[in-house]
């Protein structure tokens, strides 16, 4: 469904008339749909007054024009009311833990942990650390592990020991089975909330430098 709007203009143009016209322009309003009766009533003709039922549904018209008109604005106030109050509402999860799916790594001063979950049990697993280029800093190699939920915790360091200044990192968990067949892995991110941002007009969850919708939010501490 395309939506015309002050960004995206079209022409049209006729025959009788080759001057385009904008499509913005040629839409009809209330106060023009009330000025083209005016209009029709004083050039009516005495003699041959206008029809009282033409006139009564005219004037019906205009009304459920001016109606639907009051009710796009008064929805669009209600949105922005109801946008506010999520907002405020969502105020008392900064400095909060919430958990979403996902494998981002929030690294600060402190070791950050790597929360996956393995279908089956995996006889190897390996997680790699990598950088805002996705580039891979750190391999771990973590042995064998359990179906179920696991924990690993990122000390900051890179491979070669040096630690990594905090922010935004990315982590993947390659584990096989005892037949080296691969094992599915779930992801999940623990992050901070830092604050809120508003994007396209919707309050989402900030964590440093990611966005969090709160409808991804699975958990929060």
């Amino acid at each position: 469904m395309a939506t015309i709007n002050g960004a995206t203009s079209s022409t049209i143009a006729s025959a009788a008339n080759p001057t385009p016209v904008s499509l913005k322009q040629a839409e009809l309003g209330k106060n023009d749909f009330l000025n083209l009766l005016v209009t029709q009533l004083k050039n009516q003709d005495p003699l041959k007054p206008m029809d009282s039922s033409s006139f009564v549904a005219e004037l019906a018209q205009f009304s459920q024009l001016e109606q639907s008109s009051n009710q796009s604005t008064l929805l669009g106030k209600v949105l922005d009311a109801q946008n506010s109050s999520l907002q405020y509402s969502l105020l008392p999860l900064i400095g909060r833990d919430v958990r979403v799916e996902g494998a981002i790594i929030q690294l600060g001063t402190t070791p950050a942990p790597l929360d996956y979950n393995l279908n089956e049990d995996a006889v190897s697993v390996r997680a790699s650390i990598l950088n805002a280029n996705n580039q891979t800093i750190r391999t771990l190699d973590l042995g064998s592990q359990s179906a179920g939920k696991q924990q690993v915790t990122w000390d900051g360091r890179d491979g070669n020991g040096t630690l990594m200044p905090p922010g935004t990192y990315t982590y993947s968990v390659a584990a096989r089975n005892s037949q080296n067949q691969p094992v599915p892995i779930t992801a999940t991110s623990r992050l901070t909330v830092t604050g809120i941002r508003v994007v396209e007009g919707q309050p989402q969850l900030a964590a440093g430098e990611n966005t969090i919708d709160p409808s991804a939010v699975i958990e929060f501490r």
